[in-house]
């Protein structure tokens, strides 16, 4: 299984935001106090050879924009009440299927599950963090790996 890091992880991000909703984004360093802020979250669970769990954070301004985006329309103009949680679980889904992309290519058998409105899933020294800026407004992204139990990895 591949690792994937901040770096990588911010990669895919930018990607799949200027391909699904045309967003320019930039990497920039993760802020405690921002990430805080960053109240609206989505999380996608993966298994197979390995297994983990992707997360997005945000605010309402980013989906705000990444609302107006994805419908083709004006900031101001979208709807954020009726589709920011559907516009995040989609994000989440395509991050979702790039990392496991990314960790096994075309060799693995990953299974990907639903993209969950969730709380924040609680990082540890594993978790890859990467923080993007958009339009003035930050995306925060977290990959965590869960450790394989050593009965499986006998």
């Amino acid at each position: 299984m591949n690792m994937i890091t901040p770096d990588r992880l911010a990669e895919l991000t930018v990607r799949a935001l200027e391909r699904t909703a045309f967003m320019m984004a930039d990497p920039v360093p993760v802020e405690p106090s921002a990430l805080a802020a960053a109240r609206r979250c989505a999380a996608i669970r993966y298994s197979g050879p390995g297994s983990g769990i992707v997360t997005l954070r945000t605010t309402d301004d980013f989906l705000q924009a990444l609302v107006a985006n994805l419908l083709g329309v004006e900031a101001d103009e979208a709807q954020i009440e009726s589709y920011a949680q559907d516009a995040l679980s989609e994000l989440t889904n395509i991050l979702g299927g790039s990392v496991i992309s990314e960790l096994g290519g075309r060799e693995c058998v990953y299974s990907l599950g639903l993209p969950q409105l969730s709380e924040p899933a609680p990082a540890d020294a594993s978790t890859q963090i990467c923080c993007l800026e958009s339009e003035g407004q930050l995306l925060f992204v977290a990959w965590r790996p869960e450790a394989v139990s050593s009965s499986l990895a006998a």
